[in-house]
């Protein structure tokens, strides 16, 4: 799985405030597509929603897990890990076949394995990791053995379909060590701490020192004269942060702006807002989705830069509708995405593209 793609290779990094280009970028984009936010779809859905759930919903206890650290730092790279490796939805249905485990899982399980394992999460580490490696860290079954058409007793060695994906983690897990070795940091929280000392309380300058940095991080595009930015993983590693470090770094971590960042735009929202009825999307695309057939870049592109507008649009709207006047981009995407976990929504067959990094 190649990590940086011909359209992202085009696409300029934004100048000014990057969460300010994700939200320009993704209407403009979204306004030149077969792809509609429907204003009636959101005052319906801010109308019937269920305060009591939305609050529960919206605490994100996705990153909170059973361990202990020895020290801050350790729990930084811990927490930023997960986040920089939360990619693979396209794999979710052999996934589930071969392991039992989702993608999300899958990472979470991996960033345990590092940390109970003792495999050092530094960058020397990472640059060094082969694709072996991260098979067995991650438990993915990269490779089966079949019989020989014509030869009896002979077997050969394939790939399973799982291969690509654990290429996918190898790539990212390798350029960020390549890029924290030539940069003289010894780790992720190193690559943090730098930062946020020079410029604190600020997220909107950390996900730029993310996305202007890391290779698995350049969540940005350019299609029939378009730019879209998204930076999907850069926003949600600085949101992670600050719900973490706020109170024990609260000079570094709290963040003052953390409210302009957008949502954390993935497959599982747009393919939510579909379904209740907020994005209306051609019938075509959702023939794809529902045949579990992958996307093209630029339709799936297209869909999460309709999902960042669309919540953008809903956060709005609830000044005035529904019972959640204070609402914010991060906790709807929270509460949107584990929604999405409940009931019959996880039936819900979701869009998927393989032959990416970013979600």
């Amino acid at each position: 799985m190649s990590c940086i793609t011909k359209e992202m290779n085009d696409a300029p990094f934004p100048e000014g405030n990057i969460v300010e280009a994700v939200r320009t970028s993704c209407r403009a984009f979204v306004a030149d597509s077969p792809v509609k936010v429907s204003g009636q779809g959101i005052e319906l859905f801010l109308e019937k929603l269920d305060r009591l759930q939305y609050l529960e919903l919206s605490n994100d206890v996705t990153i909170k897990m059973p361990l202990k650290f020895d020290t801050v730092h350790d729990e930084m790279n811990f927490i930023t890990v997960i986040d920089l490796l939360n990619f693979g939805s396209g794999y979710r249905v052999p996934l589930h076949a071969m392991v039992d485990r989702g993608a999300f899982d899958t990472i979470r399980f991996g960033a345990m394995s590092f940390h109970i394992g003792g495999t050092p999460m530094d960058a020397e580490t990472f640059k060094k990791m082969t694709v072996f490696q991260v098979a067995e860290i991650f438990q993915l079954p990269i490779d089966r053995e079949v019989r020989h058409e014509t030869l009896d007793f002979v077997t050969l060695t394939q790939p399973t379909e799982l291969r690509p994906f654990a290429d996918g983690l190898t790539s990212v897990i390798n350029t960020t060590g390549e890029y924290l070795v030539e940069h003289g940091y010894k780790d992720l929280a190193q690559f943090i701490m730098d930062h946020v000392k020079t410029a604190p309380q600020d997220a909107c300058s950390l996900v730029k020192h993310f996305a202007q940095h890391l290779p698995g991080l350049f969540d940005k595009y350019k299609f029939d004269g378009h730019v879209v930015y998204l930076y999907k993983k850069a926003q949600i590693i600085v949101y992670h942060l600050y719900l973490t470090f706020r109170e024990q770094l609260p000079e570094y971590f709290d963040f003052k702006d953390i409210d302009q960042l957008t949502i954390f735009s993935d497959n599982v929202i747009p393919t939510l807002l579909t379904e209740l009825g907020v994005l209306q999307i051609p019938e075509s695309w959702q023939t794809q989705i529902t045949a579990n057939q992958d996307l093209s870049l630029q339709q799936a592109t297209t869909l999460r830069a309709a999902a960042v507008v669309a919540c953008d649009d809903i956060v709005m709207a609830a000044k005035t509708v529904g019972p959640i006047p204070d609402m914010s981009t991060g906790a709807l995407d929270v509460y949107l995405w584990r929604l999405a976990k409940e009931g019959d929504y996880r039936k819900i067959p979701r869009f998927q593209l393989k032959e990416t990094v970013m979600f």
